[in-house]
């Protein structure tokens, strides 16, 4: 069985923004998606080409299958998305970018 790389990518729109954001994703949101089923997780930071540029946040989940993503997905994610709602609504700025890939190699 493949392992599950998830990835949510948050933009949002300036640094302070971002501080706060972090302050609600660490440590409790990152556990409760642990307790959902990953065995992983890591936060990025990427570069920000200028000041002016938006603050963005990846955190990385590990899911050990397909199958523990889809119980993720079915039984976790939902409350915990709208946790996130609640916290930052549509009109605080932040915008999600979601993937889903198998990890192919790990070195």
């Amino acid at each position: 069985m493949p392992t599950i790389l998830y990835t949510v990518r948050t933009t949002c729109p300036n640094i302070q923004t971002r501080g706060r954001y972090l302050a609600w994703l660490s440590p409790n949101h990152i556990m409760q998606v642990m307790q959902g089923g990953a065995t992983g997780t890591r936060l990025v930071l990427p570069d920000r080409a200028n000041e002016t540029a938006p603050a963005v946040v990846e955190a990385q989940y590990v899911f050990p299958s397909r199958k523990a993503f889809a119980e993720y997905v079915r039984d976790h994610a939902p409350a915990l998305r709208a946790d996130g709602l609640k916290h930052f609504p549509p009109d605080s700025g932040l915008t999600y970018e979601r993937q889903v890939a198998e990890i192919a190699a790990e070195l």
